[in-house]
C-alpha cells in the first residue's frame, strides 16, 4: 500500500498544470492562433476554451509560447521543473 502512495506521489510531482483564469480573458484569440491544439474561443463572447485538459507533451513548447503570449495574462503555470505530463484546465473562478 505503501508504494502505491509513493508512486501516485511521484506522478503527480512530475505533472506541470497550465491554469486559464478565464473570468481575466479578453478574447484576443492569440492562445488560439498559438496552439489550436488545446485552445479555442466560445463562440458566445470570444473567451479562452481548453479543448484538451490532458495534451501530449510534444505541445507544451507551444502551451508554454501561448502562455507568454497572452496579453491579459490569463495563464498560470504550476510545477514546471520537472515535467512528466501537462494538464490544462480552465478555473472561471480563479483570482
Amino acid at each position: 500500500m505503501g508504494q502505491l502512495f509513493k508512486k501516485r506521489e511521484r506522478e503527480e510531482d512530475d505533472t506541470m498544470r497550465v491554469i486559464a483564469q478565464t473570468q481575466k480573458c479578453i478574447a484576443s484569440g492569440t492562445c488560439v492562433l498559438t496552439c489550436p491544439q488545446v485552445f479555442e474561443q466560445r463562440d458566445e463572447d470570444g473567451v479562452v476554451h481548453v479543448m484538451d485538459e490532458h495534451p501530449s507533451l510534444a505541445l507544451l513548447a507551444r502551451v508554454r509560447q501561448a502562455v507568454e503570449l497572452c496579453p491579459a495574462l490569463v495563464f498560470r503555470l504550476e510545477d514546471e521543473d520537472e515535467t512528466g505530463e501537462l494538464i490544462v484546465i480552465e478555473d472561471p473562478n480563479a483570482l
